[in-house]
């Protein structure tokens, strides 16, 4: 799982935490562990240049303020080499002490950026460094480099807030591939450590009733109707939220059969509400020694560095917590690609409501699937066809609202495919529409 580890090391009493679970995983995983300090010489060296001026006027001679700057340097530069040193010696001695392989790595230069560098050229597996460092005071929660570093290294992260792993790793599942590769993650740490595995999952259906509510405040009387804001809001009420609880309940019983593949059993959890918060009142309760997510989760879109709940349970959770990196974003090689645009299998024709993709039975009912690892293999593999879209009647169906398209599209396909037809030109789509949904679902066009 892991075979190269970075330990980033300060000195400080997390940095300490983070040798030790550094190398209960050696020993476990059979990990190599490289131990990494950055010192900083010219930050003191520009600090003294900064204080010149107000050295006693027997030290203001450029000669003298010369030779005080180059012993200055020295002095430094031989003094945080020592320390570092030092700190690097405490890893060093815990490992032989432990019989794990290990080596030291001293670099000079601003602490984030030499850890980010390293580690992204170093092709490291997992990264564990403090939540806090030497400077941490009662109020701090994450130090700033924790923090930078997250936000620019690509692998997998542990943050260490305390040494014990034990008990219980809660894992939160939202249906992205890392959160997948979170249960993985969970289930390798619970058989090592003989930890009990809670998987949770959060759907939040609130924001869009709030998102409804604000709209009716704003919509003249034409508008709605056009809208058709009533029939929309009933939509919305009947469809999506009971089909945001199907599609995390659907991505929970993924998780626990990836579980019983290993023979393990776990303890799944739907929850409802703003997902940071409701993940963060059932640490509070339950009181894990590990949290395990993805750096982003379903809602990722190119660039971004960390989601949002990722974010609020870094800062907020008291346990250590495992950041599934961007490795864990490579597509299932059950997925496929198809170079056609027009060409679009069920995967990607499916109800469509912030990124949660929906398919439909074919009695109307909502059945959710995870779209990277089963979706393509259940439509290609039983045989199903391809949907084969002209331009002209993607074109129509865009003046659909978002929020119900693709539910729309899905039962366009579904008629096109039990009449017979090869093509879904305008013509069938307005066929659908009357033959299977009614007006009310659709603009008129």
């Amino acid at each position: 799982m892991y075979k190269k580890i970075f330990i980033a090391i300060d000195n400080s009493c997390h940095s300490n935490f983070c040798i030790d679970l550094g190398i209960d995983l050696s020993r476990k995983l059979h990990s190599h562990l490289i131990g990494c300090h950055v010192y900083d010489a010219s930050l003191h060296q520009k600090r003294f240049r900064d204080m010149e001026k107000g050295l006693p006027q027997q030290y203001q001679d450029e000669k003298v303020l010369h030779r005080q700057r180059e012993l200055h340097t020295s002095l430094i530069n031989m003094g945080l080499k020592l320390i570092s040193e030092s700190y690097l010696d405490v890893f060093k001695n815990k490992c032989l002490k432990a019989s794990v392989t290990h080596e030291e790595l001293l670099l000079e230069g601003k602490n984030y950026y030499e850890i980010s560098k390293e580690v992204q050229k170093g092709c490291y597996d997992l990264l564990i460094l403090g939540a806090l460092g030497l400077a941490a005071v009662d109020t701090s929660v994450v130090g700033s480099v924790c923090e930078r570093v997250i936000r620019r290294a690509k692998t997998d992260i542990l943050v260490v807030k305390n040494k014990r792993l034990e008990g219980k790793v809660v894992v939160a599942v939202d249906g992205s591939p890392a959160s997948f590769s979170g249960v993985k993650a969970a289930l390798t740490f619970a058989q090592m450590f003989d930890l009990t595995i809670d998987a949770v999952s959060v759907f939040d259906p609130h924001y869009h009733r709030v998102a409804f509510e604000s709209i009716a405040k704003v919509l003249s009387k034409e508008a709605g109707q056009i809208f058709r804001f009533k029939e929309q809001e009933t939509l919305h009420e009947e469809i999506i939220d009971k089909g945001l609880a199907k599609i995390y309940q659907n991505h929970l019983d993924q998780a626990k059969c990836i579980a019983e593949g290993r023979g393990v059993k776990i303890n799944t959890i739907l929850m409802d509400g703003k997902p940071y918060d409701q993940i963060i009142k059932y640490i509070h309760n339950e009181k894990p020694s590990l949290l395990i997510l993805g750096r982003t989760g379903i809602h990722n879109t190119n660039g971004l560095d960390i989601g949002g709940t990722t974010e609020n349970l870094l800062r907020l959770a008291p346990c250590n917590i495992l950041l599934i990196g961007e490795n864990a974003g490579v597509k299932s090689e059950n997925a496929m690609n198809f170079s056609d645009s027009r060409i679009v299998p069920e995967k990607e024709n499916v109800f469509a409501m912030s990124s949660y993709n929906l398919p439909m039975e074919e009695n109307g009912e909502l059945k959710s699937i995870d779209r990277d690892q089963e979706l393509c293999t259940e439509s290609v593999g039983k045989g199903h066809k391809l949907v084969i879209w002209t331009d002209e009647a993607q074109e129509q169906t865009e003046r659909i609202p978002p929020f119900i398209r693709g539910v729309v599209r899905k039962k366009i396909e579904e008629f096109a495919q039990e009449k017979g037809y090869c093509e879904i030109t305008v013509e069938v789509v307005n066929k659908a529409k009357a033959g299977l949904m009614g007006d009310s679902m659709l603009h008129k066009t």
